[in-house]
């Protein structure tokens, strides 16, 4: 299993409030598909920063990291809750 740590960064209003961490891990659940061989979201989320873990049966580190961040971009994309927040870093652990 590989782990990728994401951390989104919030812009205008969405900067003042932490959004609640098990919607936000349901919303990556959702947006995942069954390829990208999701496992397992850890989320800490405090005003204007939310932190991910993501982890992935992905097998090479690159393609793990890939995968997470395609996941994120499409709960980006999908998802009222996180309409203004965007990826700030990725990086694997």
């Amino acid at each position: 299993m590989r782990l990728t740590v994401i951390t989104l960064t919030a812009t205008g209003t969405a900067a003042r409030q932490a959004p609640d961490g098990a919607q936000v891990a349901d919303v990556l659940w959702v947006a995942a598909a069954a390829e990208d061989r999701l496992e397992h979201i850890s989320v800490r989320s405090a005003p204007g920063r939310i932190h991910l873990g993501i982890f992935t049966t992905a097998p090479p580190e690159a393609v793990a990291g890939a995968v997470a961040l395609g996941i994120c971009r499409r709960a980006l994309a999908m998802s009222p809750l996180l309409r203004d927040w965007s990826v700030h870093a990725v990086r694997p652990a």
